[in-house]
């Protein structure tokens, strides 16, 4: 949505993480093709969705000096919900269930921290049902900004999906100035207030469904912008 929403204006050329030009298997391509896209645009800002290069932000944001990042999280019933509709029962815990197999070996590029993996170990039950595994896959990428450091990170934003729906023109009017850009009426059009809903999902698994609360209220606490 962020991305679809930011690209409505001539300043922005956009990157979805399907793209071949900058993704491959919806990766991140090495930051020297990243920097070859970036100086032949036209465009004031190239606006990359690297989700499954998150553990590499660290590493992005030294390689580009002027770069910006906004690390946008959503509540977990709602990603639970909306990532079994549209990749399938299957997809999220097949993920995790091959992170457990094989120690996360997908992020040979940039490792996940010990501590996260640690704690998806902890967490993990070869019995967990769809729902628990897609709140796992949340999990891991959203504890990545406290375990990466990235709530220290003067370059970063962290974005609430909720504020943005409820608040749209001030959210994005925030995020074009911090991105550099000039804000576009056009940019909030569209944005519904209903698509934050948080309905429970209630087949995630106890233990899981109370540390995805708990770091929901941490990202909350946390938030900058929306």
């Amino acid at each position: 949505m962020l991305l679809s929403h930011l690209s409505r204006t001539w300043q922005v050329e956009s990157y979805n993480e399907d793209h071949p030009a900058a993704f491959e298997h919806y990766r991140l391509k090495d930051p020297g093709a990243i920097a070859e896209l970036v100086r032949t645009s036209r465009a004031q800002l190239s606006l990359f969705k690297p989700i499954l290069s998150t553990t590499a932000t660290i590493r992005l944001l030294g390689f580009f000096p002027q770069a910006r990042c906004l690390f946008v999280f959503r509540h977990f019933d709602d990603v639970v919900r909306s990532s079994l509709k549209r990749f399938g029962s299957e997809n999220r815990l097949s993920h995790v269930r091959g992170w457990m197999d094989d120690d996360f070996s997908e992020f040979a590029f940039a490792p996940p921290p010990a501590a996260t993996r640690q704690y998806l170990f902890e967490l993990w039950r070869p019995d967990a049902s769809a729902e628990t595994g897609a709140a796992l896959y949340w999990l891991f990428y959203n504890r990545l900004f406290f375990d990466l450091g990235l709530n220290e990170q003067d370059r970063l934003r962290l974005v609430q999906y909720e504020r943005i729906v409820q608040s749209p023109t001030t959210s994005m009017t925030a995020i074009a100035e911090f991105l550099g850009i000039q804000f576009a009426q056009s940019m909030p059009e569209g944005i519904l207030s209903s698509s934050g809903r948080h309905v429970p999902v209630s087949s995630i698994d106890s233990d899981v469904r109370a540390e995805c609360l708990d770091l929901w209220k941490r990202l909350t606490a946390h938030t900058s912008i929306g």
